[in-house]
């Protein structure tokens, strides 16, 4: 059997339309069988916007050579927010061996900016494409 691949993942949070960077949000990364979830790291994005960049497990390239049934990818949900915004989960965000993805998020501003913590259900907003562009709801 042949070894584990390696993939990397960082999350650059934006507002204003993408014109100015959220320092100090907070990214969750984590993976889920559809039943459980399982936080793979927690971090926070610097003066740029930007979080660190972190090593995923993920199919080895090779895999994806060949036809046939196996995933090409691993896939994870990428929980943001800060006080004061809407939070934002970006799920099925896929990582490929060898490959570093950027997982683009913007931050929309809660109205009036009271701050509500981002674990309140009525203030999340989820994506399920991850390519696709934010949804406002």
């Amino acid at each position: 059997m042949e070894e584990q691949g390696k993939g990397f993942i960082t999350v650059n949070v934006r507002t204003a339309g993408g014109a100015l960077p959220v320092e100090g949000a907070s990214v969750t990364v984590s993976t889920s069988d559809g039943i459980n979830s399982t936080v793979v790291a927690v971090m926070f994005t610097d003066s740029g916007g930007a979080s660190e960049v972190i090593s995923l497990p993920a199919p080895p390239r090779s895999e994806s050579q060949s036809p046939g049934n196996s995933p090409v990818c691993s896939y994870y949900t990428v929980d943001t927010g800060r006080a004061g915004f809407y939070s934002v989960v970006n799920t099925n965000v896929p990582v490929f061996d060898g490959v570093t993805s950027v997982q683009q998020v913007f931050l929309v501003p809660l109205a009036g900016g009271a701050p509500v913590p981002p674990s309140e259900p009525d203030n999340r907003m989820t994506c399920a494409t991850p390519m696709s562009p934010p949804f406002f709801f």
